[in-house]
C-alpha cells in the first residue's frame, strides 16, 4: 500500500503537465509570430517572397526590407507626408486614411522592433532556444 500514488497527487501532477504543455505551445506561437515578422526573406509590408536584387530598405533606424511594389508606395508616402500632394504616381486611393495605415504600420513596425531589443524578451528567446 506504501507504494499506491495519492489519486489528488496524480491530479495535481496531470494539470501540471497540461499547464506547462500549454504554456510551451503560447510561447512556440510567440516565437513564430516575432520570427516570421522579422524574417529577411519576405517584404515586410506585403509577405511577398523577396528577390535579391529588388529588396530595399527603409532606414537603418528600421531597417525592414520592402518589394519592389511595397518600396514604390513607401516613397510616395514620404513624399506626401513632406507636403508633396501632387506627388508622381499618386492615385485617387492615395488619401489620408492610407496614410494613416502606413503611419501606423511604420509605427506598430518599431514597437515591434523596440520589444524585440527589450531585455526580457532576449531572455525569452534565450530560454526557449536552451528547450
Amino acid at each position: 500500500m506504501a507504494d499506491v500514488i495519492p489519486f489528488e497527487e496524480r491530479l495535481r501532477k496531470q494539470k501540471e503537465g497540461a499547464l506547462s504543455k500549454e504554456k510551451q505551445e503560447r510561447l512556440d506561437s510567440f516565437r513564430m509570430v516575432m520570427q516570421c515578422t522579422a524574417c529577411p526573406h519576405k517584404c515586410a509590408k506585403c509577405g511577398s517572397q523577396l528577390e535579391t536584387p529588388e529588396q530595399q530598405i527603409i532606414s537603418e533606424i528600421l531597417p525592414l526590407k520592402l518589394c519592389r511594389g511595397c518600396g514604390e508606395e513607401y516613397r510616395l508616402y514620404q513624399r506626401l507626408i513632406t507636403g508633396q500632394s501632387q506627388a508622381e504616381g499618386r492615385e485617387y486611393y492615395h488619401n489620408q486614411d492610407w496614410v494613416g495605415v502606413w503611419k501606423s504600420w511604420l509605427e506598430y513596425q518599431r514597437c515591434l522592433q523596440q520589444y524585440r531589443s527589450s531585455e526580457e524578451f532576449l531572455k525569452l528567446v534565450e530560454e526557449l532556444s536552451q528547450k
